[in-house]
């Protein structure tokens, strides 16, 4: 059974972004718990990058010391909203890349996709402050995410807010979102942070 990942992204580059947003929270009185998380994403392809090619963005995680490898299917961004296929597996005996990549290599191939030899493209260093909460009788979790992307030895910093559906009910998501950005003001991202990543090592890489 295929998992779909359901979320919006907004531009949080704009000065006071993450105020704004967890100002927006306490208005509702959500009784959101602050979460902070220390998170390192590594994405990985082939030499002939056939995995970018089909639109599939393979990465090792480690949050806090607990390390796992998803991948996804990439799809472009529509008023901030992104609906893609997601597949996680849990690294529990991983304790840094190189085991991380090891494991990728004896495992060979994983959900169809071949997993051998893959190569670092770029990384991505995220403090994420994540807030979990229920709204209309939905669950939903909203990122601010402080990133730091890192390709072929520079760095870009950027700024994101994620706002994802946990449940199944998407209406509820939308009309959040849509009071979200009416209170806060901030627009709807129309590049996200992987895309940026890919499109910086398209360029630098040269």
């Amino acid at each position: 059974m295929k998992n779909f990942e359901t979320e919006y992204k907004l531009d949080a580059n704009t000065p006071g972004a993450f105020m704004r947003a967890r100002r927006f929270l306490q208005t509702l009185n959500l009784n959101a718990k602050p979460q902070l998380l220390q998170i390192k994403d590594t994405y990985l392809d082939h030499a002939n990058r056939d995995l970018a090619a089909q639109k599939i963005a393979l990465r090792v995680r480690n949050t806090d010391e607990k390390w796992e490898t998803t991948f996804k299917t990439r799809t472009q961004i529509k008023q901030g909203k992104a609906v893609r296929q997601e597949e996680t597996l849990p690294l529990p005996r991983v304790t840094n890349l190189k085991q991380a990549l090891q494991f990728l290599e004896q495992k060979k191939q994983w959900k169809q996709l071949n997993v051998r030899a893959l190569q670092v493209q770029f990384a991505i260093a995220n403090k994420r402050v994540v807030y979990g909460f229920n709204y209309d009788g939905e669950k939903l979790e909203m990122a601010l995410d402080d990133v730091t992307l890192r390709v072929c030895g520079r760095q870009l910093k950027m700024k994101e807010i994620e706002i994802e559906l946990k449940g199944k009910n998407v209406s509820a998501l939308d009309r959040f979102v849509q009071q979200f950005v009416r209170a806060t003001k901030l627009k709807r991202m129309q590049i996200s942070k992987v895309k940026t990543a890919e499109k910086l090592l398209a360029m630098w890489k040269k």
